[in-house]
This record gives C-alpha cells, sequence and structure tokens, in this order.
C-alpha cells in the first residue's frame, strides 16, 4: 500500500488550485504504475532558473523547467524549479493560455521521470502527445484552434 504522496508547491500562481492538482498529478502517475514518493515544484524567477541551467546543465539560455530526478524504481521522488517568465513566453508564441502552458509544464517534468524524453523530433511528439492528455483532465483545451 502506497504511503501517502507528498506534493508540495513553492510559490505556486493563484490560478492553480493545488488540490485538485495534487490529486491528478496523483491518478495519472498511478496510471503508469507508478507512486508518488515526494515531488516539490519551485515557482522562481527568470534569473534563478537562467543561473541554475547555466550551473547544472551548462546551458546558457532561458528554460521553462529543470528537474532534478531521484527517483527509485516505481516511486517518484523529484524536483523542479519553473519559470513563469518563460511559461508566459511560451503561452504568447504558441497563442495558448498561460493556465494551459503551466500545466504542461507540470506534467513534463513529471513525463521526464517517468522515462520519457524529448530530444528527437519523435520524442518530442510523443511527449508532446502525453501533455495534452494530462490537459484534458483539467479541461482545459489544450489545442490553439479549438
Amino acid at each position: 500500500m502506497q504511503k501517502n504522496p507528498i506534493i508540495i508547491f513553492n510559490q505556486i500562481p493563484s490560478f492553480l488550485n493545488p488540490a485538485r492538482l495534487k490529486t491528478i498529478l496523483k491518478e495519472y502517475v498511478q496510471g503508469y504504475g507508478f507512486t508518488i514518493d515526494q515531488l516539490v515544484y519551485n515557482f522562481v524567477s527568470k534569473e534563478q532558473l537562467y543561473e541554475m541551467n547555466a550551473h547544472y546543465l551548462n546551458h546558457q539560455t532561458d528554460t521553462d523547467i529543470i528537474t532534478f530526478d531521484y527517483s527509485s524504481g516505481e516511486s517518484l521522488k523529484a524536483e523542479f524549479f519553473i519559470s513563469m517568465w518563460a511559461i508566459v513566453h511560451s503561452a504568447q508564441t504558441e497563442s495558448q493560455s498561460v493556465e494551459n502552458e503551466t500545466l504542461r509544464v507540470i506534467i513534463h517534468g513529471v513525463l521526464h521521470c517517468l522515462g520519457y524524453n524529448d530530444q528527437t523530433k519523435d520524442e518530442k511528439t510523443q511527449m508532446r502527445n502525453l501533455e495534452d492528455g494530462f490537459l484534458k483532465l483539467f479541461h482545459v483545451k489544450p489545442f490553439k484552434d479549438v
């Protein structure tokens, strides 16, 4: 039997419902045969995430999320650092809502912990499809043309 998963949101945007998000994350992860030990989401400034990206990944670019995956077997344990500045920028570029893009980034990190990558065109397509499936759980329209 799984112990209670620990899901923490630090500086979460006010438009998100943490309780609902925790429930849906838990159910989503269980659908893949995994459990959640601990997921910590840290919403940080553009500058903080840029510095982390340079320090830990040697990337000199802005990014929307950095994932530190400490998972073991089918038990997820990870810490995520998310830039709302990057999410707003992506939402504008992709003609999406900020809410949509925030949920997409939240599950993007989890998908990496579940073993999915986004290095090739096919992997990016698969990742996008999985993100869209997550968005549907919130009854959010994932497509800009809908």
